[in-house]
């Protein structure tokens, strides 16, 4: 099958044909990969971020795809289903598993670092990180629904705890995460500030549903200011990082709370302390989707509610994919067709 190897850090993966063991763990699923989304994680990857990553391996976490075979103990699952999976597998047995945070599992195995991941024609899955697809939800929307959309709900719902009405602010608006979570605020009830660093992205960004869109400039704190009556808003949720923190920090309003599910730069940043005691704002992170979080991301999007903003390449142009993505230029997710 064709695949998108990463054999060493800090160069590019290798576009090769390996052949997959055709064997299954009793309780593993043979998918054919329909569509899989290009993350920032994984340019990360590449460049060696995180250290528990096994080479060589198949590089890709979101994944969309059908059912080709399953092992023997698989009952939920058959050929022929069409299925979206969390971005890991978790191990089923944990305290965070056993209470429904499986996106906290220590154990758990991460596509395209621990195990092979979706860049490829086939890809092995657990059926423990397997959700079945809504008949109306497209590969791309399923593709997104775990990376994407079903984190960015878990931050809003679980995490900032969003009520109906409050103001959220999203940086890195027009990208893959960000453009997604417009929707999902939108949804939920909230008015939203979008705020990204490129002027061309404004129209896709209000398209998506955003109230306002603005630069995430020098001026942002007092853009932001403005527009909630020198406030501030309620969540921001920081999908870039270092580059925009401490700005994201200041347009909070008192007793408002931060989620961060990004940090493109890997850098570190520094928190002035005593500005979140003085105003009470909480500052807190966030990783993946539980298997619950995916079912309600794929609902959302069956409903209606969340619209893929998407560009498909063919996996033979994961080169130029990449480095759309490394420069800024892309609106929405890049997914891959194997």
């Amino acid at each position: 099958m064709r695949a998108v190897l990463l054999k060493k850090f800090k160069e590019l993966p290798e576009l090769t044909d390996l052949e997959l063991d055709p064997s299954l763990g009793s309780n593993e699923v043979l998918l054919e990969v329909e569509m899989s989304g290009l993350c920032y994680r994984d340019l990360l990857t590449i460049d060696g971020y995180f250290p528990r990553t096994k080479l060589p391996i198949i590089l890709g976490h979101e994944i969309a795809g059908k059912v080709l075979a399953v092992g023997e103990d698989v009952v939920d699952f058959k050929p022929g289903d069409r299925v979206a999976s969390l971005t890991y597998i978790p191990c089923g047995k944990c305290k965070y598993c056993k209470s429904g945070n499986e996106n906290l599992c220590k154990q758990r195995l991460t596509f395209g670092e621990e195990i092979n991941g979706s860049f490829a024609q086939m890809v092995k899955v657990h059926e423990r990180s397997l959700v079945k697809v809504p008949d109306n939800v497209t590969p791309e929307g399923a593709a997104i629904a775990s990376c994407v959309t079903g984190m960015v709900l878990r931050a809003f719902r679980h995490v900032a705890k969003v009520k109906q009405d409050e103001s959220v602010l999203i940086t890195g608006a027009g990208g893959g995460v960000g453009i997604h979570a417009v929707q999902v605020a939108k949804a939920l009830g909230c008015k939203v500030i979008a705020a990204t660093s490129s002027e061309e992205k404004f129209k896709y960004i209000m398209e998506a549903g955003a109230d306002e869109v603005l630069l995430s400039d020098d001026k942002m704190v007092e853009k932001v200011k403005r527009l909630t009556g020198d406030d501030g808003v309620d969540v921001v949720l920081e999908a870039v990082g270092q580059p925009t923190f401490e700005k994201s920090l200041r347009c909070l309003a008192w007793g408002g709370r931060m989620v961060v599910v990004g940090n493109v730069t890997a850098s570190s940043v520094e928190v002035p302390l005593g500005l979140i005691i003085l105003k009470a704002n909480s500052i807190a992170g966030t990783i993946a989707a539980t298997k619950k979080d995916l079912e309600d991301a794929l609902k959302l999007t069956a409903d209606g509610k969340v619209r893929p903003v998407v560009t498909v390449y063919p996996l033979e142009k994961i080169y130029d994919a990449m480095e759309k993505m490394r420069r800024k230029e892309s609106v929405g997710r890049l997914l891959l067709k194997p």
